[in-house]
């Protein structure tokens, strides 16, 4: 028996569902509101959502088993090989949405952290790191629009088994160079694929 409040299911919802209730306008749907709330794609965390998305349409050949959960442990899960595979994805851009002074560093965290477990509704006792982790850097320099971060020519890609990474909180993008997959977005399944069935060392 389950204690407490089963989680809501989650599903893809049509972009023409409307708002409902007195007051509201008529012509108000749901586009609208992630119009609103997810325009500015360059903003931490839209630009890490967006990646998120964009090794999802890599993975499934372009096509979203289901929705993002923000609650699941890992980033992203896929069955590779036979096996459930977990992915962590990271990303960093030169470019900010803000006024900068000059380009940002690349830099990822890549601490281990402690993850939730749907199931009990607790977080589990030790830090983990996923299996494969996958680091997203938007390293043109040229970037006039929110719109850029939608050319995959704009973004680079890394990929690393999660026992590879240095015990450490962060990484840059250089040191990353020395030991991670590189590949551009075509590419990015057969990457991920590959250092997922490749045996530890």
């Amino acid at each position: 028996m389950t204690n407490g409040l089963a989680p809501l299911p989650t599903e893809f919802l049509n972009d023409d569902v409307p708002f409902r209730g007195a007051g509201v306008a008529p012509s108000l749907r749901l586009r609208d509101y992630w119009r609103w709330s997810a325009s500015c794609l360059m903003d931490n965390t839209s630009r890490g959502i967006l990646v998120e998305f964009l090794v999802t349409t890599a993975l499934w050949r372009f096509v979203p088993q289901k929705p993002r959960v923000e609650w699941e442990a890992y980033d992203l899960e896929a069955d590779i090989d036979g096996r459930r595979v977990s992915l962590e994805v990271k990303s960093s851009s030169k470019v900010q949405s803000w006024q900068q002074q000059k380009h940002s560093t690349l830099e990822f965290r890549i601490a281990p952290t402690l993850k939730w477990n749907a199931e009990s509704g607790r977080y589990g006792l030790r830090p983990e790191r996923a299996d494969i982790y996958v680091f997203c850097a938007l390293v043109e320099t040229g970037i006039e629009s929110h719109r850029d971060a939608l050319d995959v020519h704009n973004w680079r890609f890394r990929v690393v088994p999660g026992e590879k990474l240095p015990d450490q909180e962060t990484i840059g993008w250089r040191p990353l160079g020395a030991f991670a997959t590189r590949c551009e977005y075509k590419d990015l399944a057969w990457e991920i694929e590959t250092a997922a069935s490749r045996p530890s060392a």
